[in-house]
């Protein structure tokens, strides 16, 4: 039958569904210490760009090279995220053992944003540092600007991961569907949109599948990402 035809689209699919899934499941085994949380995040989303643009017949290989090129600096974002969420956590605490006024649910209100922004921020920050060679600062800079400008996707996968979340720990039955399924959906969702948006920046609409094997996994930047971003 056509549709189990190596070349048809529903065969496609499959290849890039499992692909994806596969993703996910490296992704949550290498994030496990939870400081590599980060340099794992690259190299998924380096793996998952190159699988948009039709540049990756293989998962493991380069995945393993991204992770070894951002383990240092995917640490060092890691630990500034960690550091911000524990200040913004001790905060919560720290509220809710006072009195309810006006002021204090002003503020819990702040931590609520500053920690939503911070979570999309960090879904832009390590696609950045996968595809971009760029000063940590530079990383938080240009993140922040692919954020707001793609502020309801990033939203979406946010919602994504978090209902995964939240779903796996109401309904332990369901953490076998979450687990291979929401983060292939934030990889996939994200190497989209990234691949999308990048585009613009640093002429990558003129690659081609074609890239010569040897080249490294992460496409250094150029001047006129720069000067744009900067």
């Amino acid at each position: 039958m056509q549709i189990f035809n190596p070349d048809s689209r529903f065969s496609q699919f499959i290849y890039t569904l499992t692909d994806y899934v596969k993703l996910g499941l490296v992704f949550l085994l290498f994030s496990i210490p939870g400081i590599t949380a980060g340099a794992a995040a690259a190299a998924v989303m380096t793996v998952g760009m190159r699988i948009e643009r039709k540049e990756a017949p293989v998962i493991f290989r380069p995945f393993w090279q991204a992770f070894k090129e951002n383990f240092r600096q995917g640490t060092l974002l890691t630990l500034l995220f960690m550091l911000l969420f524990g200040f913004l956590a001790a905060d919560w605490y720290v509220l809710m053992q006072v009195e309810s006024t006006a002021l204090i649910r002003l503020l819990c209100a702040v931590i609520v944003v500053v920690a939503l922004i911070s979570a999309c921020l960090m879904l832009w920050v390590f696609p950045t540092l996968a595809r971009f060679e760029l000063t940590n600062r530079q990383i938080i800079h240009n993140a922040m600007i692919h954020m707001f400008a793609c502020f309801p996707g990033t939203l979406l996968t946010l919602a994504a991961a978090a209902g995964g979340f939240v779903l796996a720990s109401l309904f332990p039955q369901a953490m076998p569907v979450v687990t291979f399924f929401v983060p292939a959906f934030v990889v996939w969702f994200m190497s989209r949109t990234c691949v999308k948006r990048f585009r613009k920046f640093d002429g990558s609409a003129a690659e081609t599948a074609e890239e010569p094997a040897a080249e490294t996994s992460r496409n250094r930047e150029n001047s006129q990402t720069v000067t744009l971003l900067n």
